[in-house]
C-alpha cells in the first residue's frame, strides 16, 4: 500500500479557468476582467511562455509545451495518479515552492515575464482546499487553483452559469404523471436532468419548497426528491443513473464558488438522497469516476470542510431527519468509512496509523459523521452503537491513542476560514478535557436562539498545517471516539491503567533500590470488617499517590491471598454500606428507586471523595459495581449539562408537574400560584428555598415560567448538591482523570460502572465458559481451558447437571447465582462473551467438590 507523501512534497495546481473545457456540465461565462477562458488568450499565454523560456533548458520547454498541450487532461490524468492520496507535480507548471517543509508546493499555468515571476514568487498566499483542506500556497494574482491532493479545483471568485431550467414540480409533473415513458420523453429527461447537474446554481436552486431556509428549515422539498430519483430508477434507459451520477462527480470536481452560506448547502443534500450512493458497494471496488464511491469521497469532503456556521445548520437540520433517513445516512458514512479502512488492514495485522492517518477521505468521513453524531445528542434518534464502526477494531488502537495524546486536542470549536488556520487555541495537554466531539444540548434550536457554544470538534491538524512536525497532520480515531466500540475504548483504558500502574511499580522499584526501603509495588488496604468505612477513607488518604497501582485488599484476621476475590468483596461491601439510607450519605427517591447526594447531610465532604475514589478504583480495576446512580451523575462527571429527560428519570412526579406547568395554556400565575422558590425536605420538614434574589415574593408567569423550570432543574443538578458532588468529582478524578476517559460517552461510563442490565442468555454464557482440571473427552490428560473465549468439552456428568439446573432456574435466581460466581449480577459493558466464567475441579480425586 503507498502512503501519502510527507506534506512538504505536495503539490496543488494553481489553474486559471482550467477544466471548463474538459467539464461535462455547461461551460462558465468568461469573467469579463480576467478572460483567462478566452481562445486568444491562451495564444498569448503560449507565445509568452515561448519567449520566456527560450534561454532555459530543454526540459522546461518540453514541460511547459505539455502543458499548455494537455491542459484539459490535467484533471483526470492527475486524480489517478493521486488514487490513494499521494501528489503529483501538474506537468506542465511552472513551480512556486512553499517556505516550510510543512507547505504545500503549487504550480501554475499562468505564464508571466521573468520578473512578474519572481514577484509572484514573493508574493504568495495561503489558503485551505475546500474538499480535503490540505494547506496549499498560491500566487494571489490567481484567482483559481486545484488541489492535487483531491483533485478538485477551488475557484476564489464565483463562476457565472448558463441560465438553465429548475428541476421542480412543474418541470417534473410531466414525466412524474405518467406510468411508463417512451425512449424519447426519457432522452428528453436526462438532457433536462443532466443539465441541471451541471450548474451548481441550478441544483441548488431546484426542489425548493415555498419556506425559506432557516434552522429548523432546509427549504427543500424531500417529497419531490424521492419521487424525482424512483422516476430516475424506473427509466429502462440506465444510462439516465450514469449521466446523473457522471454530472454529480464533476460538479463536486468544481462546485465553481466556495461553500460560505447555508444557502449554498442544498445542492449537497440533494445529491446526497441520491438512492445508487446506498447500493450495495463491493469489496472490490475502487474509487474510478463516476463510481458512487467517488462521488461519496467527494461529498464527504466539501460537507467536512464547511464552516462553523454551516455545520451549525447541518446539525439542526439533520436532527430533523426521519430516523430510517438518518439511520441510513449514518450506516452510509460508515460503510465508506469501512471501504477505505479495509484498503490498510493486511493479513499480518491491524492497520497502522502511518497509513491511514494521510487518508483525507476517511478524515472527511469522520468530520462529516461528527455532524450527525451532535445531531443525536440534540434529539436521539439511534443508539450510540450505531455509530460503532467495527473495523476500527483492527486498526492498532493504542498506537493510535499515543498518537492522539502526543499531538495534543483542540478544546473549543472553531470555524475553518479561508487563510490555513482555524480561530480557537490549541491544548497541548488533554488531561482532563471533557470530550469535546459535541456538548449536548436541550432541545432543537431554532433562529432565535443562539447557535450551540459547542458542536463540533475541528481537526486538530489544521491548526498545524504549517508546523513542521509530522504528527501535526496525522488523522487519529481517538479525534472522533464514537467511532470505537466499547470494547476499543476499553483497551485502550486497560492500556492507560496498565502504564500507569508499571509507572507506579516502576517508581517503587527505584526507590527501593535508592533509599534502601521497601515499597509495595500495589496500593494494599488492609480493613476491618466491622470498620470498613473509616479504614478504607484512612487509608486512601494516606496513599493518595498510589491509587494508580493494582489494588489489593487484606481483611485484618482473616488469612487469604487476595487474586482478585477479596477485591471484589470490599467494593461489594464498601459500595453497600456508603449507598445504605441509614448511613445518610445518599437518599433514594421512591418515584424512580435512584440513589442521590443528600443534600442536608452531616457527612463530611472526605467521605464523599472516598465514594468518587472508589467509583474510580471500580473502572480502573474493571470490577462492576452493585449501585444505582441516575445518569444525571455520568453526565455531570463529564460536564455535560443536565435537562428535563434527565430530571424526569429521577423525578418524574416533579418532572411532570414542571412540564405541565410548561403546556398550560391558560393564565399560569393564577391557576398554579407559584413564585420562584425550590422546595424540597429536610430530615421530614419541608424547606423553601429561593431561586433567585427575592424568589419568594418573584410570582412565575406566562412570561417566565421558562426561566423558572431552569432554575428548578438547575437548583435539583447543581445547588443543592455542590457541597457533595465537588469532592465526590475530586475523588473520581483522581483515580481516572487520564486522557482516556475523554474518550467515553457518559452512557459508555454508566455501563462501566455497573454493567449492562441485558437478559442473561444461559446458553451464551455456557458457550464461553472456561473449565480448568477436567478431563477430556478422549484422553487422561488434564485440560485446563483454551483461554476466555474457547469452550472446553467436559465428559463430566456433573457438568451437564450444573447447566442444566442453571436453564430452568429462575432468572432472579439465575442472577443470584452469577453474582454468587462473578461478585454481580450485571453483564459487562462488552457482552457476555466477556464475562469470566470459570467451572474448576480440585485435584485428581473424583470425590473432591468442585468450585467456581
Amino acid at each position: 500500500m503507498v502512503t501519502a507523501p510527507p506534506a512538504d512534497r505536495r503539490l496543488a495546481a494553481a489553474v486559471a479557468g482550467v477544466g471548463s473545457s474538459s467539464s461535462p456540465r455547461a461551460e462558465p461565462q468568461a469573467r469579463s476582467s480576467q478572460g483567462r477562458n478566452h481562445p486568444s488568450f491562451t495564444s498569448s499565454l503560449a507565445k509568452t511562455l515561448t519567449r520566456q523560456l527560450s534561454g532555459s533548458q530543454k526540459k522546461d520547454k518540453e514541460r511547459s509545451a505539455s502543458g499548455n498541450s494537455n491542459n484539459s487532461n490535467n484533471d483526470s490524468g492527475n486524480n489517478s495518479k493521486n488514487n490513494n492520496g499521494n501528489s503529483g507535480s501538474d506537468s506542465g507548471s511552472l513551480g512556486y515552492k512553499a517556505k516550510g517543509s510543512s507547505e504545500r508546493q503549487v504550480s501554475t499555468t499562468k505564464a508571466d515575464t521573468s520578473a512578474e515571476q519572481q514577484q509572484n514568487q514573493t508574493s504568495l498566499t495561503t489558503s485551505v482546499c475546500i474538499c480535503c483542506l490540505t494547506s496549499l500556497r498560491y500566487p494571489t494574482t490567481i484567482r483559481c487553483f486545484r488541489c492535487t491532493v483531491c483533485q478538485t479545483t477551488n475557484d476564489l471568485d464565483p463562476l457565472t452559469w448558463k441560465s438553465t431550467e429548475l428541476l421542480t414540480a412543474n418541470t417534473l409533473e410531466y414525466y412524474l404523471s405518467k406510468e411508463s415513458l417512451s425512449d424519447e420523453e426519457q432522452n428528453n429527461l436526462e438532457e433536462l436532468v443532466v443539465s441541471a447537474f451541471q450548474s451548481f446554481e441550478t441544483l441548488n436552486s431546484s426542489f425548493k419548497n415555498d419556506k425559506e431556509y432557516s434552522f429548523k428549515e432546509t427549504g427543500l422539498d424531500f417529497s419531490l426528491i424521492s419521487k424525482f430519483y424512483n422516476l430516475i430508477g424506473s427509466c429502462t434507459k440506465k444510462t439516465i443513473v450514469q449521466s446523473i451520477l457522471k454530472a454529480s462527480e464533476s460538479l463536486l470536481r468544481r462546485p465553481g464558488k466556495i461553500l460560505s452560506s447555508p444557502n449554498d448547502l442544498r445542492a449537497l443534500l440533494i445529491i446526497l438522497e441520491n438512492p445508487s450512493l446506498y447500493a450495495p458497494r463491493s469489496s472490490t471496488t475502487s474509487d474510478h469516476h463516476h463510481t458512487p464511491s467517488a462521488i461519496l469521497k467527494r461529498l464527504l469532503g466539501l460537507l467536512s470542510g464547511l464552516n462553523i456556521t454551516c455545520h451549525h445548520y447541518l446539525v439542526n437540520w439533520f436532527a430533523r431527519l426521519p430516523t430510517e433517513s438518518f439511520k441510513a445516512k449514518v450506516e452510509l458514512i460508515n460503510s465508506f468509512t469501512t471501504h477505505r479502512l479495509a484498503k490498510y488492514v493486511s493479513a499480518k495485522g491491524g492497520a497502522k496509523i502511518e497509513l491511514y492517518g494521510h487518508d483525507w477521505r476517511i478524515r472527511a468521513a469522520a468530520r462529516s459523521l461528527s455532524l450527525f453524531f451532535a445531531a443525536n445528542i440534540q434529539v436521539s434518534k439511534i443508539p450510540t452503537s450505531s455509530f460503532y464502526n467495527t473495523m476500527v477494531d483492527y486498526i492498532d488502537i493504542t498506537h493510535d491513542f499515543d498518537v492522539w495524546e502526543k499531538q495534543g486536542i483542540p478544546t473549543t470549536a472553531a470555524p475553518i476560514n479561508r487563510s490555513g488556520s482555524i480561530s480557537g487555541g490549541h491544548g497541548n495537554s488533554v488531561s482532563g478535557i471533557v470530550p469535546t466531539t459535541v456538548v449536548p444540548k436541550a432541545g432543537l434550536r431554532s433562529e432565535s436562539n443562539s447557535m450551540m457554544s459547542q458542536a463540533i470538534s475541528m481537526d486538530p491538524n489544521l491548526t498545524q498545517a504549517s508546523a513542521s512536525a509530522p504528527l501535526g497532520s496525522v488523522f487519529t480515531f481517538c479525534q472522533y471516539p464514537f467511532y470505537m466500540s466499547m470494547g476499543s475504548k476499553i483497551t485502550i483504558l486497560e492500556y492507560d491503567a496498565r502504564r500507569q500502574m508499571e509507572i507506579k511499580a516502576r517508581e517503587a522499584f527505584f526507590s527501593t533500590l535508592n533509599y534502601k526501603r521497601v515499597v509495595q509495588p500495589h496500593l494494599v488496604l488492609k480493613v476491618r470488617r466491622d470498620c470498613l468505612i473509616e479504614d478504607s477513607l484512612r487509608q486512601i488518604s494516606s496513599n493518595e499517590m498510589d491509587l494508580k497501582k493494582g489494588l489489593k485488599i487484606e481483611f485484618i484476621g482473616e488469612d487469604g491471598v487476595d487474586a482478585g476475590g477479596l477485591r471484589k468483596e470490599w467494593f461489594l461491601l464498601l459500595v453497600r454500606e456508603m449507598f445504605d439510607p441509614l448511613n445518610g450519605m445518599f437518599i433514594y427517591e421512591e418515584d424512580s428507586n435512584y440513589c442521590w447526594f443528600n443534600s442536608s447531610t452531616f457527612e463530611t465532604s472526605d467521605q464523599y471523595f472516598l465514594v468518587g475514589v472508589v467509583l474510580g478504583l471500580a473502572i480502573y480495576n474493571s470490577t462492576i459495581l452493585d449501585i444505582q446512580l441516575p445518569p444525571a451523575v455520568f453526565k455531570k462527571l463529564l460536564g455535560c449539562q443536565c435537562t428535563m429527560e434527565d430530571l424526569a428519570l429521577l423525578k418524574p412526579t416533579l418532572a411532570k408537574g414542571l412540564q405541565q406547568l410548561l403546556d398550560f395554556k391558560g393564565n399560569v400565575e393564577e391557576t398554579f400560584c407559584r413564585d420562584f422558590v425550590a422546595e424540597h425536605e429536610i430530615y421530614g420538614t419541608a424547606v423553601q428555598v429561593p431561586l433567585v434574589p427575592g424568589g419568594e415574593k418573584k410570582p412565575v408567569t406566562n412570561a417566565n415560567r421558562h426561566e423558572f423550570v431552569n432554575k428548578y432543574i438547575q437548583f435539583i443538578f447543581e445547588n443543592s448538591i455542590a457541597r457533595q458532588f465537588q469532592p465526590f468529582k475530586r475523588g473520581f478524578y483522581h483515580v481516572i482523570g487520564g486522557n482516556a476517559l475523554t474518550l467515553f460517552r457518559p452512557e459508555e461510563i454508566e455501563l462501566l460502572v455497573h454493567g449492562s442490565d441485558e437478559g442473561l442468555d444461559v446458553g451464551a454464557l455456557r458457550a464461553v465458559a472456561i473449565y480448568d482440571g477436567w478431563l477430556s473427552n478422549n484422553n487422561n490428560n488434564s485440560n485446563h481451558g483454551s483461554g476466555r473465549h474457547g469452550k472446553v468439552e467436559a465428559n463430566e456428568l456433573v457438568v451437564t447437571w450444573f447447566w442444566e439446573f442453571f436453564e430452568n432456574m429462575e432468572p432472579k435466581d439465575q442472577r443470584r447465582l452469577l453474582t454468587f460466581v462473578t461478585g454481580s449480577d450485571r453483564i459487562p459493558a462488552t457482552g457476555i462473551a466477556n464475562l469470566i466464567f470459570k467451572i474448576s475441579r480440585l485435584g485428581d480425586d473424583y470425590m473432591r467438590q468442585e468450585r467456581s
